[in-house]
């Protein structure tokens, strides 16, 4: 049985959703058991369905498998959902988030069952037969809540763009003509001016309907605007843009530029009106890491060994890893010899070959053989266990965007801030 910790907020906390992708990954890992046959149970029952009415549902499904022409599928069918009906008995009620049952033999040609409480509220019914699970409704629950619209504005150039979590997206470049301000007096020189306003109020509306188009099916949490000039003035004093929208505008930003360079500076000038989002968060802890690196590095450990070792001396007061971050953790012990014993992440067969080839090369030196043996089938596990109890605290890094890569390329994916040297 598998469960997620259930939490009545409607915004995942960052250990609920890496429990949630790691139950996700290992879910549409599974298959049916030939890989194709449509024996493998989801079943999605949303908060305040009637007990009754879910197993009645079990018991028509199991009249209408009895059917199944296939000897081994209606076997494996009815196998599935006598697991499912001989689970359901021990629940009175429904949970108020909902309830979510895979079950089927697998690939792996044993019974599996997975039983979640989701971290939020389901709001369909759904029950299928496949030979995937269907994980799509989990899926839907990791999607980044967090979405933040912005547009930069000059006088005949505009940029929209969204910020998706840690993702910076450039969703549309708008060009318009307006002519330059006339500089000359007389009646034709009036009658161009209002031209050129009029031009320009036309962009700017354009710019505006483009908005509205797209950020009103986002959902944005927030709309940032700016640009180098005063168009973004005029653009937030306008009333062009959707008053859904006009209500989401967060303030305006001053920026040098547009396109991908503007988007992140906007971002960045922006950090006072988005200092909740995940964006900006990750973005300080990224600084403080590198600026400890740079003034103090004696207060920084990256790598596995090297966090590994400040968890286990308590120095680590907080860790951030890389949600991308896979391995296990192996121990090295060079038997009959009184030598610490090492542990090290390993991400692949290749890599473990290596470590034992090390460990022979240490131990022969006291005349020992290696032992080596896994501890841990989850480095991340692993290594939360050890801050949980030494009070360290966990800040997970996001795998999209830059942040996330320069996290990765620069401290491989796991980093720790010490408390002392």
């Amino acid at each position: 049985m598998k469960m997620v910790e259930e939490e009545k907020s409607e915004k995942l906390k960052d250990s609920q959703r890496f429990e949630l992708k790691r139950l996700v990954e290992e879910l549409d890992k599974k298959t049916a058991i030939d890989g194709h046959s449509t024996t493998l149970v989801s079943l999605i029952i949303p908060p305040g369905t009637p007990m009754s009415e879910v197993t009645e549902l079990i018991r028509q499904e199991l009249a209408t498998a009895a059917r199944i022409k296939s000897r081994t599928t209606r076997k494996n069918v009815q196998a599935a959902l006598a697991s499912i009906q001989s689970r359901l008995k021990y629940w009175k009620e429904i949970p108020e988030n909902g309830l979510i049952i895979y079950a089927g033999i697998t690939q792996e040609g044993k019974l599996e069952y997975y039983e979640i409480i989701p971290p939020k509220p389901v709001r369909i019914k759904r029950y299928l037969c496949d030979s995937k699970f269907d994980t799509s409704i989990l899926k839907e629950m990791l999607e980044e809540e967090e979405k933040y619209g912005i547009i930069l504005l000059e006088r005949d150039e505009a940029t929209i763009g969204l910020l998706d979590g840690t993702r910076i997206e450039l969703i549309k470049n708008i060009s318009g003509y307006v002519p330059p301000k006339h500089s000359k007096g007389g009646q034709s020189a009036r009658r161009f001016e209002r031209l050129i306003e009029g031009a320009y109020r036309e962009f700017l509306k354009r710019v505006a309907e483009e908005a509205n188009r797209i950020f009103l099916d986002l959902n944005v949490k927030g709309i940032i605007i700016g640009g180098p000039g005063f168009a973004k003035d005029d653009f937030m004093e306008s009333e062009y843009l959707d008053y859904r929208l006009k209500k989401k505008v967060l303030g305006k930003v001053t920026t040098q530029y547009l396109g991908e360079a503007g988007l992140r500076e906007a971002l960045y000038e922006a950090k006072e009106l988005i200092k909740e989002s995940k964006f900006i968060r990750e973005k300080e802890l990224l600084d403080e890491l590198m600026g400890l690196s740079a003034t103090s590095p004696e207060l920084v450990a990256y790598g596995f060994q090297e966090v590994n070792k400040a968890l286990d001396e308590g120095k680590a007061e907080k860790i951030l890893i890389h949600e991308k971050l896979r391995g296990y953790v192996i121990r090295i012990l060079c038997e009959n010899v009184n030598v610490d014993p090492l542990e090290l992440m390993v991400t692949s067969d290749f890599e473990r070959k290596k470590a034992e080839e090390r460990a022979n090369k240490i131990c022969s030196k006291y005349g020992s053989p290696a032992k080596v043996e896994v501890i841990s089938e989850d480095v991340v596990r692993y290594l939360l266990e050890k801050a949980k109890r030494t009070g360290a605290k966990v800040e997970f890094i996001s795998s999209e965007g830059e942040i996330g890569e320069m996290f990765l390329n620069a401290f491989k994916g796991l980093a720790a801030i010490l408390r002392y040297r």
